[in-house]
Order: structure tokens, then sequence, then C-alpha cells
């Protein structure tokens, strides 16, 4: 009985706070009398609080529950929960309840606080400002932070992981605590200590137990195919500077994660790493070398077997094993199945057959119902449900962009069946308008199950799509400066609205450019163009006026106070696009009517008409086909285009007879017909390395023989392909690694092809700043008439380049290219070229 009691006593005392008194007070029981096995009851008749003066005191008292009135018996467990209640503020060290003095029933309550410090500043000491500054970014403290042991312990291991990602893993950070003597409160000072040391690079990776990984890529065995999945862990070589060779705890353990990913796609579902270590050696110069060793355990391999499948109505079992595209015998890869089920970026998966036929909440769920030897048989469990309409459609994020202009490019129309191809379709589109951050483009499914419908809002992010083309190129024995601007998102129905200046009115998709060069002294062209994409606001057909003029002369003026030759250029274009559904809707018609008025005088360069006035007026029309993904880095798809020009036969009705005729009669109204064709097709090769194929091919031809080619109208083939400084109508085609117009007659050719190939990789696709390198092989050539033309008789270069995309540049391009191939009578046009263009493209 007696070690009952004590049992009793001692579980009383674990769960009741116990009551002090204040100082004058000698004995306990003068004042109050505790009793655990019969407590008395007591009326509170005031509570104070003593300590963290710089707190609201009444605010303290409510947070304790100890109300002035409230009867409460001593001991209970209402102190207790008084107490807890002021732990949980987070803001105290130490938190006693004291008994002020007792009158008869009557208690009067002092809460005894002693609050935690709070940060009054903090600096670094031992590391640079810019140092500094990202790792307050990293860390986030601020003044009047409650300052703990955690925080202390959680920022110092932060500072610690921000240098050992950056390759210090000798960093040493010490604290040093300080109370902060300019306030009353309990503020202190921190200052943060950091010897960095010196960078560490991982010395060796070492891989134990890999054996089995196969690739077809020639003298790479298993454990080389292992450590090409550690994208972000690589050993030091000085001669890859490119590379990163810094150890990063999150990074490794990413590229843990791939490793056995990549082993599970081989058929190694139980494949695991059994231990890994990261350890420090000093070698023989006293440095610290950073090594790895993983310890692999590679199971046994599986294979799929039979697949079976219930609950399809729809489709046959057949028909879904044909496009399920794994057959018996293949390497149990769960990746590639939840793929070929759920989604593939070329929209073959099962899903798109469903989804893109309304049947949104159809599921597939695949079961392992037998596992023997090496042999997974696999149930796969259809259920279809019923059609989806789509109800609302609905936009977020588009600040500047009105929504009816966004609404126009979407594919997913209220009241039609779902289809996930429509959805992705329209993502496509949007991201062509160059309005949106691409990458962060994205939308929103909200099935409604019981209703048969789904909701789909876009998401949107505005980035600025105004560009501002600075540019300088080298042409004709002159330097060409090019100042220009294109708004891509402009309106004209706002224009005379104050309030809409901001600082343009935009919003309704119209495009406006204005351009200018000059050389600075006897040179110089403006241009101006709008184009209105929805004309009437109905149909996408596309309404495109544009208007330019430019003058050239020799630069010296003589006696007469004119100049010995010049030329000059009116021209002005109006043309409407279409938007094709056949043979599908990547399809586009434009065609239009362009005049241009050359007026010469003594200009040598184009040697078939150096004086007179000569006018082209002629219709053209371009068949195009782009289903590309992305205006800025393409990934997948390809843009074709036939392009053709067609002045009228003037010398076949004219009765005339052109070979006695003068030069000036003979070119007074131009007559050819020019044909133009592009295709780029675009492939993701492995991971973000992508490969582009493009191939162009020009021809100028004649109605009449007697007439000749047109003196206009020609191609010039090398160089960085910068248009605008020849003003005779050229059409310049760019050739790295080799020099402006190099690869063409002197007065222009009539034919040319040219074929390149190049491998790209993004650096970053920051909406502010896309970054991506390259490295091209290309070749092409150019004759002056289709008799000469010899398809595989190639001028060719290599060589590497940077594209850098600013929304208000545009496109900066800066590649260096080696011309194979030696001009004749012209050694130096080749060999090693650098070229640079803003505003458009090299390639």
């Amino acid at each position: 009985m007696k070690i009952l009691n004590n049992l009793v006593v001692f579980l009383l005392l674990l769960n009741t706070t116990f009551i002090s008194y204040s100082q004058q007070d000698t004995t306990i029981n003068n004042l109050i009398d505790i009793n655990y096995y019969s407590p008395k009851e007591y009326e509170i008749g005031g509570v104070i609080v003593s300590g963290a003066n710089h707190l609201d005191h009444p605010s303290i008292i409510n947070i304790s529950g100890l109300e002035v009135g409230t009867k409460i018996y001593i001991p209970s467990d209402k102190i207790t929960m008084a107490i807890d209640k002021l732990w949980k503020q987070g803001i105290f060290d130490d938190i006693q309840i004291l008994v002020d003095k007792v009158q008869g029933r009557t208690i009067w309550l002092n809460i005894a606080l002693k609050a935690k410090p709070r940060l009054s500043s903090f600096r670094f000491e031992g590391i640079k400002a810019s140092e500094a500054d990202k790792i307050r970014e990293t860390i986030k403290l601020a003044s009047g932070d409650i300052v703990t042991e955690n925080l202390k312990l959680n920022t110092i291991n932060k500072i610690r992981d921000y240098f050992m990602d950056k390759g210090y893993y000798n960093v040493n950070v010490l604290l040093q605590e300080t109370k902060d003597t300019t306030t009353t409160r309990n503020d202190v000072t921190l200052l943060f200590k950091i010897t960095k040391g010196k960078k560490t690079h991982i010395k060796d990776i070492v891989i134990k137990g890999s054996r089995s990984l196969t690739t077809w890529i020639p003298f790479m065995d298993s454990k080389d195919i292992v450590l090409s999945k550690m994208k972000d862990t690589k050993k030091y070589h000085w001669w890859k500077f490119w590379k990163s060779s810094r150890f990063s705890s999150k990074n490794f353990e990413d590229d843990k994660k791939a490793i056995i990913e990549k082993y599970n796609e081989e058929g190694y579902r139980n494949a695991r790493i059994v231990s890994d270590s990261v350890y420090l050696v000093k070698n023989k110069k006293g440095k610290q070398e950073l090594f790895i060793d993983l310890n692999i355990d590679e199971g046994d391999k599986f294979v799929f077997r039979n697949i079976t499948w219930v609950g399809n109505t729809k489709y046959t079992s057949e028909e879904l094993s044909k496009r399920l595209r794994i057959n018996k015998g293949d390497p149990y890869n769960k990746a590639l199945l939840e793929k070929n089920i759920h989604y593939d970026p070329t929209g073959i998966d099962i899903s798109a057959l469903y989804q893109d036929d309304g049947y949104l909440f159809f599921q597939i769920i695949p079961v392992e119902i037998k596992v023997e030897n090496d042999s997974i048989d696999i149930e796969m469990r259809v259920y279809e449900g019923k059609q989806a309409r789509i109800g609302k459609v609905s936009l977020a994020g588009n600040t500047r962009t009105n929504d009816h202009v966004i609404m126009r490019e979407l594919k997913t129309r209220p009241g039609e069946l779902f289809s996930r191809d429509n959805v992705i379709r329209s993502i496509r589109e949007l991201q062509q308008l160059q309005y949106f951050d691409q990458e962060s483009l994205t939308y929103d499914i909200k099935p409604d199950i019981e209703n048969g419908l789904v909701n789909i809002e876009y998401k949107l992010k505005e980035v600025t799509s105004d560009k501002l083309e600075l540019s300088g190129g080298w042409g004709a024995g002159m330097i060409i400066g090019t100042v220009g601007v294109t708004f891509l998102n402009f309106s004209t129905k706002n224009f005379f609205e104050k309030d809409a200046w901001k600082p343009l009115p935009s919003g309704d998709g119209q495009q406006l450019s204005v351009r200018a060069q000059t050389n600075g002294t006897y040179y110089y062209s403006l241009s101006a163009s709008f184009t209105e994409p929805w004309l009437g606001g109905r149909k996408p057909n596309a309404l495109s006026t544009s208007v330019y003029y430019s003058y050239q002369d020799d630069g010296y003026w003589n006696n007469s106070g004119s100049p010995e030759y010049w030329l000059s250029i009116f021209g002005a274009s109006v043309s409407l696009g279409k938007r094709l559904n056949w043979p599908d809707d990547y399809f586009t018609f434009v065609q239009g009517i362009s005049f241009q008025q050359y007026n010469v005088k003594n200009y040598t360069a184009i040697t078939d008409f150096s004086n007179g006035r000569s006018n082209n007026i002629n219709y053209n029309l371009t068949l195009a086909r782009n289903s590309s993904d992305s205006p800025i880095f393409p990934r997948l798809g390809s843009d074709v285009s036939v392009a053709g020009q067609f002045t009228f036969p003037y010398s076949l009705v004219n009765g005339k007879d052109y070979s006695t005729i003068s030069t000036q009669e003979r070119y007074k109204w131009l007559e050819y017909y020019k044909v133009n064709v592009r295709a780029s097709w675009y492939f993701n090769l492995i991971d973000d390395f992508v490969v582009s194929t493009r191939v162009r091919f020009g021809f100028l031809g004649q109605y009449n023989k007697k007439v000749g080619y047109s003196p206009f109208e020609r191609f010039y083939v090398g160089g960085d392909g910068l248009q605008g400084w020849a003003l005779d109508g050229r059409e310049i085609v760019a050739l790295r690694g080799y020099t402006t117009a190099a690869l063409s007659p002197s007065n222009g050719a009539t034919v040319f092809d040219k074929f390149t190939l190049d491998l790209r990789y993004p650096i970053t696709m920051n909406p502010m700043m896309s970054i991506y390198v390259l490295t091209f092989f290309e070749a092409g050539n150019s004759w002056a008439n289709f008799e000469g033309f010899s398809p595989f008789k190639m001028y060719r270069s290599f060589g590497v380049g940077l594209r850098l995309f600013m929304p208000m540049f545009g496109l900066i391009g800066i590649d260096w290219g080696y011309g194979i191939d030696q001009v004749p009578g012209s050694p130096s046009s080749g060999g090693s070229q650098f070229h640079f263009s803003i505003g458009q493209s090299i390639d």
C-alpha cells in the first residue's frame, strides 16, 4: 500500500507545476498548504507578469488562460496548461508561475518569464560582399527573429551547405553571439566567421558491383554507363573546364536516383545502392581531394511475359497491345510502361487514344499478377468512363494581353468533346505568340465527373514581347548600323486612349515595326510594317502591309554638286495570310502583291543595268507548314515552306524586239519568277540535346531568253546573312566559315542550295534571357545559271556558336566557322571566320 501511495504522488508531480512563493515569504505553510491527495480550491484575485517587459503583459495573461475571478484547484492541471500555452509561443527560455500572496481562499499569481533573445543584426566575416548577399537570400534571417539554438544550428548548416555546393568542402563556420547594448530589450547580434578553405574537386568515383548495363556506344562498359548517369557529380578533368566537378549533396542524391532509374529501364527492378561513402584524402602535396565510392546490388533481370486486358470495350485488346508497343521478352521497364500508357510526347500513348476522343476520366491500372523466375505477367485493368465535354475555359496571368487575343488561339472550345491533343496544341499556339514565358505556360484540368464536364484554366506569365534591334555588320566596304523596334502585341484600337500608353497601347496582338539603317554618310534605309493577324476579328486571316525606302551614293560630290553614282529603291507591299485545315491545321497560305522602283545612275555594281529606272510588280505566295514546338528553342517538329514570286511576262505579249532595244527599256518593267524552298527538322536526341537539320534551295527563272535574267533579286551566298546593306534587291544567304557573298558570282547567282546540320544544347531557358550553344556543319554553293547547277559540288564548313534570346533585343548570334574548301581566286574568303548578328538568325 505504501508503494502505491508513493506512485500516486510521483504521477501527480509529473503532471503538476511546482508552485513557488514571493521572496519575502520564508515558509510554505505561512501562505498555502499543498496537499496532492486533497487539492484546495482558490479564486484568482489577480495576475501579474514579471520579466519580458518589452512584451504586452495583458496578452500574455490572456494566452495563459488564468483570468481574475476564475476558481482553480491547487495543485491542478490548469497551471500546467497555462505554462504549456506560453511555451508554445516559442519566445521564452524560462516560465514560472509563482504565488504572490494568499488571503483566505483568494490567491494572487505572478507569471515570471525570461524571454528568448531576439536578433538585432547579423553580419559575415571572411567572405566577399557578393557571397554575403547570396547567403542572406539563402538563410533568410531578419531583424526581430527569435534566436534559438535550433535557429543558430540551422543557419550554420545552410551556410555550410551553400559553400559545399560551390566546392568548398572544408568550409568552417563559427558563430559569435553578442548582447546588443544599444537597446533595453534582450537583443543579440550574430557574427558568422567563415573560413572557406580551398575548393575540393572530385578526384575519383569508384563504382563497385555494376557489370550488366550495355549500350550501343563502343568502349563503354557498365561502370561507364553508371558514371554517365551522374549528370551533376563528375570527377575532375582539367580539359573539361566547362564542367563542374564540385560535390553537392542534393545533386548526388538526384544522381543516385538516376542510376537506379537506368537499371530499372534495363529490367533490373530490384537494383539498389547498398552503400555510398564520400571522404577526403590528402595527396602528396598535402591538398585534400574528394573520393566517392558506390556499391551497387544489381539484382536479377526481369522481362515482360503475358500482358492481358480487362474492362476495355471501345478498343480491342489487340489494338491496345499494338499501341502499347511492349512485346513478350522485352526487359521489364516500368518507366516505359507508364510512358506508353499515360504520356508519350509524340502522342502515340494509349491515354491519347482515349482522351483525344473525350474519355478524360479513362484510367488504366497495370497490375503484376504473377512473377515467375525472371518473367512478369501484367494485367491491364481498364476503366473507360464516359466522354467529357468542355465546360468553362478560363485564363490566369495575362496582365497585358486581352482575353480575346488569347481565346482565339485556343483549340479547346466550350461544348466540344475534350481532347488532350487540342490542349497541348493550344499551348503551342500560345508559345508561338511570344507574349508569354515559354517554359511556364501550363494548364489546369478541373474535371466535373458528376456532370460529365471538364473546366480548363490556362496559366500564363507575361513577358516583354517588344524587340529592340541594334545590329552592326560589314558589307559593300562599309560598316552598317541598324536600329529598329518591333511591337508584337500592339493595339491600334487603344491608340487614342490616354491611359493605354504604358508606354505604348498594347494587348490586341497586332505587330508594328519601324527600322532604320545607315553608315552615317552616304547610305540610309527606312522601313515600316504593320500586321493585323485576325482581320475582322473572326478568322485568323492576317493582313500585312509594309513600305520602305533606301538610298546610297558614292559619298563624293563632283563640281556640279551631285554624286557620281547613286541608287535608290522605293517599295511597298500588301499580303493576306490564311491558316488552313487541310492537309492539317499546321498549314498556312500567304499571298500578296509587292512593288519596287529602282532608280540608278552609273551604278556599276549591277552589271546589266547601271542607269535608268526599273519597276518590279510581283505576285508572291507562300505555302508553309510549321509544327515546331517553340519559336525560340524548338525540340520537336518541323518548319517547311515553299515561296514563289511571279511578275507578269511582259515580253511575251508586248511584241517588242528585245534584241535591239536599250538596256533601260529592257528592264523598265522587270520580269522573272523566283522560287525559295526552306525546310527545318528538329529532333530531341537525348536529354536536352537537339539535332536540327535544315535545307534551303533558291531559283531565279526567266520567261524569255532574249530578255535574260533579272539584274535584281539574285542570290549571294556566304557570310552571316546580314540583310539590308546591299540595295539592289539581292537576297543574302548565310554560309558560315566564308566571307559575305564569297560563294557567288560578282553579279549574283540565279540558283543556290544549302544544307545544315547542328547539335544544340540549352544553357538556360530563363524568360528574360534564353541561351543555348551549338556546333554545326554546313555546305552550300551558288551558280550563275541553272545549266551550271551541280547540287553536290559544295563549299563545306564547320564551327561552334552561341545564341542569346532576350525579349527586348530578339536573337543575338555569335559564331566561329571554318571554311574547309578554298574559294578560287580568293584564298582569304574561307578558313577561320567570326560572325555576329543581333535581331536575326545567322543560320
